[in-house]
């Protein structure tokens, strides 16, 4: 199963008990299917349990059993065949079948307690949510536009902002943000799912950081080991230029101890002289000797 359809599934097998949440379950179930209206009531859905609720909702407001059959692989399709019955089903919804367009009827969503059973029904329905070890998101896909400026509004004014777009004649409104999309799934009542949602969150989180470190931690690497190659290439032409045993003995013994010790970091070198040096007093010195090593060559002498 998909991470879209594990969570429909734990909101299916949620127990709605107040009949205002009920009702407003119901009516997001209904009225984002493919048809709602005098000519058409219906849904195609690819989610098996899903065509089962709509045709047990749809059934309990119709004298006759509503169509259900398969019409592929992966779809069901479930539609109330009759007139008669087609206009009890809005009639439970405020519609009188003569509507020109969909809308929402926002009586049908009475109290705060309807507002996650509403969109529980229309999630259900028509939305889908993308598995968080690949991204983040969800989305509403709504059939007509009204209906999305409707649906968009209800969001907005619950602090829901979704972002729109069109794909294949239909309104999209999705939401990228962990945090949007852990709060509606929180508000349709999916507790187990926003446990896991935030489980994933903070593994990736956790495993994006820990990249972020062996990436910089590489990088550094590269750095020092590309320093070190430089450093022993001018140090070697410096010991065969006179002027290398003039130099202080210190500095001498740093650079025995980097053309030895070619892995070695400026702490570790400096952690190896008798007596120990600073890593910046080590440093110092190195680019002293490079310096120099570089100005002899320059001159044309035997670095």
């Amino acid at each position: 199963m998909s991470f879209s359809s594990d969570l429909k599934q734990e909101l299916l097998g949620l127990q709605t008990e107040k009949p205002c949440c009920l009702l407003a379950e119901s009516y997001g179930l209904m009225l984002f299917g493919k048809g709602f209206s005098g000519n058409e009531i219906s849904l195609t859905t690819e989610n098996l349990a899903v065509a089962e609720k709509y045709r047990y909702v749809a059934g309990r407001l119709c004298r006759s059993a509503p169509k259900s059959e398969k019409i592929s692989a992966k779809k069901y399709r479930v539609s109330v065949e009759t007139p008669e019955d087609r206009l009890r089903v809005l009639s439970a919804f405020g519609y009188d079948g003569k509507e020109r367009t969909r809308r929402m009827n926002w009586g049908n969503i009475t109290d705060d307690c309807c507002i996650g059973a509403f969109l529980r029904g229309a999630f259900l329905t028509c939305g889908t949510v993308t598995a968080p070890e690949k991204n983040y998101h969800l989305e509403f896909v709504v059939p007509h536009y009204n209906l999305s400026l409707d649906l968009k509004k209800f969001l907005e004014d619950n602090e829901f902002f979704p972002k729109e777009v069109r794909r294949g004649g239909h309104y999209v409104l999705y939401f990228k943000k962990t945090e949007d999309i852990q709060n509606l799934i929180g508000i349709m009542g999916a507790s187990r799912f926003v446990m896991e949602f935030i489980d994933v969150i903070v593994y990736k989180d956790i495993r994006n950081n820990v990249n972020r470190r062996l990436n910089f931690e590489s990088a550094n690497l590269n750095k020092t080991v590309n320093a070190a190659v430089r450093q022993i290439e001018l140090l070697e032409k410096l010991q065969k230029n006179p002027a290398y045993s003039s130099l202080p003995a210190e500095w001498r013994e740093i650079a025995q101890l980097r053309l030895a010790n070619p892995d070695f970091s400026l702490q570790q070198i400096g952690d190896a002289m008798q007596p120990p040096m600073s890593r910046s007093g080590v440093n110092h010195r190195l680019r002293r000797m490079c310096t120099m090593a570089e100005a002899l060559k320059g001159q044309g002498g035997t670095v």
